[in-house]
This record gives C-alpha cells, structure tokens and sequence, in this order.
C-alpha cells in the first residue's frame, strides 16, 4: 500500500511538473509569434515610411502620384503637387553635423505634416532635405496658399539646438489637369522646375507653374 501511494504521488508530481512545462512552452511560443507579427508590422511600415522623419518615403510617394494621377484622369479633377527643399542645408549640416542635421529633417518633415491634414494628402521624404506633398482635387490658388503655410510655419520654428540658426525652406508647385497622353512624371518635373526657379530667386519662397488657369484644358472624365 505505502508502495502504491508512493508511486501515485510521484505520477501527481509529474503531472504537475508536464503542466508547468506545457504552460512555459505556450508562453514562449505566444511570445515569438507576438514578435513575429511585430516584425512583419515593422517590415511593412518601412516599405511605406521613411524611418528618420516618419512621413512617407518615396516608394510610397511614387505608387500615391501613379494611383492619384489615374484617379484624376478619370474625374476631371486638378491634382497638385509641391516640392520642398531646405535651404543651405548641405553647409547646414557641415556646420553643426549629421546629427544636428537629422534633427533638423525631423523638426521640418513634423511642421510639413501637421500642416497637411486631408486623409486623402500625403507629405512624403522625397530623398535628403527634400520633401513632397500631393494635394488632391486641389486647385493652383489652394495649392499656394497651403505652399506659404508651410513656408511659414518652417520660418517660425525655434531652433531644435540653441546653437544652431533657424531654418527656411523653397517651395515649388505645380497644379495640373491629368491629360490623356500626360502622366504623373510631367506634373513631378513640372514641380520640380518651380522649386529650381524658388531657389534662384533667393530662397524662402514659394513659386508655382500651373496648367489649370483660364486657358488650361480641362479634359473630360473618363467614361
């Protein structure tokens, strides 16, 4: 008998012991898949936003434009882009270093983002100390007048380091009809060629070049 309660209090122990080990395996393993999913998560944020500033990269900026543009061709709608430089931020960065220069991207690509606040917009890291906006159903005078609410909002930011001098932008905007034969390349050049003609005109401003005034042909939405 002491024989037989011996050997059940043994089994009762082992039991235990295979439920104590069973409950450490399905936490562990709730853990790797919990850090599975978060790995996958930041897999695929990285695939659409840019790490240092947390504003759309560029994969995200392309794939929105080709999307937008098509969306535009079928509507009739202006679709507008803006291009945004930081001034001098090449001597900036030299001057006080990359970190610095980080915080600097940062603090701007923050002002940029909380000025474009339609859930169909989208402010995007184009590459460097460029950023991208791309405004939908957006005509050429509410295009440039969001362009100089970033532009002051940038001018006005206290320096992130007391060491550092405050920061300023150029702008270019481009608003334009989605043609039949265009494609979104067209209004990104077009852009582009407005910020050029911001910076050679002395920085700190805003220029635009637009397809959407008077003598503008606004095509018909498609069927």
């Amino acid at each position: 008998r002491m024989v037989r309660r011996l050997r059940h209090q043994g089994l009762r122990e082992d039991l235990q012991q295979a439920n104590v080990r069973s409950e450490q395996l399905n936490t562990e393993l709730a853990y790797e898949v919990e850090q599975r999913r978060l790995s996958e998560a930041r897999v695929r944020h990285l695939t659409r936003f840019d790490e240092l500033t947390g504003l759309a990269n560029r994969r995200m900026l392309d794939k929105t434009l080709d999307l937008e543009w098509r969306r535009a061709q079928r509507s009739g709608a202006p679709l507008s882009l803006i291009m945004i430089d930081i001034d001098h931020f090449k001597a900036f960065n030299d001057n006080y270093g990359h970190q610095a220069g980080d915080e600097a991207l940062r603090q701007v690509a923050q002002t940029i983002k909380a000025n474009v606040r339609r859930p169909a917009d989208l402010a995007a890291r184009y590459g460097g100390e460029e950023f991208a906006v791309v405004l939908t159903e957006t005509d050429a005078a509410g295009t440039r007048l969001l362009a100089e609410k970033i532009r002051v909002a940038v001018e006005q930011m206290e320096p992130a380091n007391p060491d550092t001098p405050k920061l300023t932008i150029s702008l270019g905007a481009c608003t334009r009809y989605a043609k039949p034969g265009d494609d979104q390349e067209q209004l990104l050049r077009t852009a582009d060629k407005a910020l050029y003609q911001a910076k050679k005109r002395g920085r700190n401003r805003v220029m635009d070049i637009n397809e959407t005034g008077v003598n503008a042909l606004i095509p018909k939405p498609a069927p």
